[in-house]
């Protein structure tokens, strides 16, 4: 995957992550640490699907922000300490990094 086509999928989960926030009025990460502890009322199967799909929704989200951080993070590793990073000069690597 490159860069942009990661940030395109953060951005999608984003939306996505926003329906269930604004629906059950709860930020993802707290819903999460909810869903993980087995805190939350799974009587409905529809609930329950729901719950599913929101927490796979939130972890495909995390795992995108690990791989852009690191992938980014070697990117900058490429360019000597002393040097200022433009980021005009920064985009084409951008964009050509797979």
């Amino acid at each position: 995957m490159t860069l942009q086509e990661i940030i395109a999928d953060i951005h999608a989960m984003d939306r996505e992550l926003q329906k269930y926030e604004d629906k059950y009025g709860l930020r993802s990460q707290y819903f999460y640490e909810l869903y993980t502890s087995g805190k939350l009322r799974d009587e409905d199967p529809d609930e329950s699907r729901e719950y599913g799909d929101w927490a796979a929704c939130y972890e495909i989200k995390m795992h995108r922000e690990q791989v852009y951080d690191e992938m980014i993070q070697n990117i900058f590793r490429s360019f000597r300490a002393s040097t200022a990073i433009s980021l005009s000069a920064l985009k084409p690597r951008l964009l050509a990094e797979t």
